[in-house]
């Protein structure tokens, strides 16, 4: 849930939240900086009704929203987080945060690389360490490694492959032609590729190429830098 506080005078207001049948909440109190900040759902029902001169001064704002469904839909849906808001409205509600802690649940959440961007130019301003992006737990479903003596038998037949494919006619101009689209489209994933890699990937990519990324701190930086060492 996403309100807006704008007191008088600046300053950090802590707000009570009180316990309500149904509610679960971590902490006690909300503490609400000037500019966006982001509560729970829970903690806004129980933190509502200690904040009501607030809310009719509006001194604090909620930034829900009806939001349409998409072109050509009926309806629309109640946006309440930054991840349902248009993107500039995202924009414009993370250019008013200054909550550090918010900044660095936002930048964990988004996948909205304008949003992104923003969260990112954000920490930039207020000269905070944008944080790492987060490499997920290798120990995936598919994860699945060869052992040693699988792997040597699959080098044994990849060289048996090898030595069959020399005795084959590769003068075949309907072969090459086949191979240059299929190089193409390799050509062309590859730059689709470094859009969807991590930050730890983009890392691992500029080394392999001998890319100096020394001066590199954002994911556009890695990816212009590999983009144009291709």
């Amino acid at each position: 849930m996403l309100i807006k506080y704008q007191p008088e005078v600046e300053h950090l207001k802590c707000v009570t939240l009180t316990p309500k049948e149904g509610l679960v909440l971590e902490r006690t109190m909300v503490k609400l900086l000037p500019g966006t900040n982001e509560v729970t759902d829970d903690e806004w029902k129980a933190m509502r009704g200690n904040i009501t001169a607030e809310l009719e001064s509006g001194e604090i704002k909620i930034l829900a929203q009806k939001v349409s469904a998409g072109r050509g839909k009926t309806g629309g849906i109640k946006a309440k987080d930054l991840k349902q808001m248009p993107t500039n409205l995202a924009v414009k509600y993370v250019s008013e945060c200054i909550n550090p802690d918010t900044l660095k649940k936002w930048y964990k959440e988004i996948t909205n690389e304008e949003v992104r961007l923003a969260i990112t130019k954000r920490f930039e301003k207020l000269e905070l360490e944008v944080p790492e992006d987060e490499i997920p737990d290798s120990k995936l479903e598919n994860e699945a490694p060869m052992s040693l003596d699988e792997f040597d038998s699959d080098e044994e037949d990849d060289s048996e492959d090898l030595e069959d494919s020399d005795s084959d006619d590769f003068d075949d101009e309907e072969n090459d032609s086949d191979s240059d689209e299929e190089d193409s489209d390799e050509s062309q994933d590859s730059e689709v590729d470094f859009e969807k890699m991590s930050l730890a990937e983009l890392k691992s990519a500029c080394k392999e190429r001998g890319i100096d990324v020394k001066n590199l701190s954002k994911k556009a930086d890695y990816i212009n830098a590999l983009k144009a060492g291709e």
